[in-house]
């Protein structure tokens, strides 16, 4: 019987113990996610999720093995860490028409896979080399995907193929790397413990209104910036075929979650996305856009994906003429400060927060609710978080103070945006921000 043990008490992770004989391995504490999941990939293990819940003392982490193996670990620290790789058993090659919308991000050649999706690669005719790791194409261009792998799976730059493709790459651009780093942890670390699919449903009709996931029923659907797959989720059980594109670690969790054959989870830059021109039905990017160094060039990047006749579906925030109370959840006077605290920091003041909005907002409403007053209680501020677990509020909290860049747009940028598009519409998200959308034109 083997038994992998993670420990976190001063840096210090012991892997991969076999009859009880750990061997231990350094590693900075907020690196012991991805020593987790070096670990775990490539391991012939049933995993269905690895998590600590976020307290002080010990947390036991939920993953059984088949043969059997358990995963436990201590976490004497209130921060919380997550692994949540596919496995072996769990992963499965994708349909070839899913494998065909990738490209190089580089030079748009198409890729061929070598090996399989557990861990194997995509290779261009050129010779450049990406890894699959854990069921996940990484396709980062190579001045991201050397700094990524080199914190996050170093042993894959042992592949000398990988190793040549990412060397001699020019140094990423600082905005786009720091805002890989930043969602890792809040994609990876962050992510719900459990599937709260109402809630999902709740903030696509937000984003989306007027626009139900059985809108994209048979179609080859993109998402740009999928963190952790919860809209790819919904879309996904209607979509032919489903590519979740996000620039961190989100999509690990997302193909741990969803282990369907119609999807297919990409690590990429959407600046320089790794897919083919013209092969989709459909776009949609909930959230996302705003995060990026220029909104309306990524934007530009991502839409030549779509096909003409297709549609393409963006939601982003604003401030001018929305709700007072979401203006002010953006906490733009904490934000230059809060996203260069360390990241123990920033947890402290979520946490912080999160316990403000409970006494004040949220304990409250369930108050009401308990007598009947539920219209009263639904027009308090963030009133739908109410009964959420306290790691989703946090999480939500959390989401105001990490993104090291966020842009506010108006209706003005986002008709520019759609200048060439047809059935174009803006429309005010409930006072909550704006869901653009249009059709590309057809020749």
């Amino acid at each position: 019987m083997r038994t992998l043990v993670f420990e976190a008490d001063r840096g210090t992770c012991a892997r991969d113990c076999l009859d009880g004989e750990p061997e231990r391995a350094r590693g900075a504490r907020e690196g012991l996610a991805s020593e987790i999941s070096r670990e775990v990939v490539g391991r012939s293990v049933e995993m269905t999720a690895v998590w600590a819940t976020p307290r002080v003392g010990t947390a036991v982490r939920a993953a059984r093995a088949a043969d059997p193996r358990a995963i436990d670990g201590r976490f004497p620290r209130p921060f919380l860490y997550r692994a949540a790789v596919p496995t072996a058993s769990t992963i499965a090659d994708p349909p070839a028409a899913l494998l065909d919308l990738l490209a190089c991000p580089l030079s748009g050649e198409p890729l061929r896979l070598e090996g399989d999706m557990r861990r194997g690669r995509l290779v261009s005719p050129a010779g450049r080399a990406y890894p699959v790791i854990g069921g996940v194409p990484r396709l980062l261009p190579p001045d991201l995907l050397g700094p990524f792998l080199e914190r996050a799976f170093p042993d894959v730059l042992d592949d000398p193929a990988v190793a040549e493709t990412v060397a001699g790459a020019a140094p990423p651009d600082a905005a786009v790397l720091e805002t890989l780093v930043a969602y890792d942890y809040q994609h990876v670390e962050l992510a719900d413990a459990v599937l709260p699919v109402d809630e999902w449903r709740a903030t696509w009709s937000r984003f989306q209104p007027g626009i139900e996931p059985r809108a994209f029923a048979g179609q080859t659907v993109l998402e740009v910036g999928c963190g952790e797959g919860r809209h790819a989720w919904l879309v996904g059980e209607q979509a032919g075929g489903l590519v979740g594109l996000d620039l961190s670690r989100g999509v690990e969790v997302a193909r741990q979650r969803d282990r369907r054959r119609n999807t297919l989870y990409v690590q990429g830059d959407l600046h320089r996305p790794p897919l083919r021109p013209g092969a989709f039905d459909a776009l949609y990017s909930n959230g996302v856009l705003h995060h990026t160094p220029d909104p309306r060039a990524a934007f530009d990047a991502v839409t030549p994906l779509v096909r003409p006749g297709g549609r393409v579906f963006v939601w982003v925030y604003g401030l001018d003429g929305m709700a007072w109370w979401y203006r002010a959840s953006h906490l733009t006077w904490l934000r230059p400060l809060s996203n260069r605290l360390p990241r123990p920091a920033q947890v402290a003041l979520a946490a912080a927060g999160t316990a403000a909005l409970e006494a004040g907002v949220w304990l409250p409403a369930r108050a009401l609710r308990r007598v009947g007053l539920d219209h009263v209680a639904e027009r308090l501020p963030f009133a739908d978080a109410a009964d959420r677990p306290l790691q989703a509020k946090l999480r939500r909290v959390f989401d105001r103070l990490n993104p090291p860049v966020t842009h506010y747009l108006d209706a003005d940028a986002l008709r520019g945006w759609f200048a060439a598009f047809d059935d174009v519409a803006i429309v005010d998200a409930a006072g909550q921000g704006w869901s653009a959308r249009g059709r590309v034109p057809t020749p």
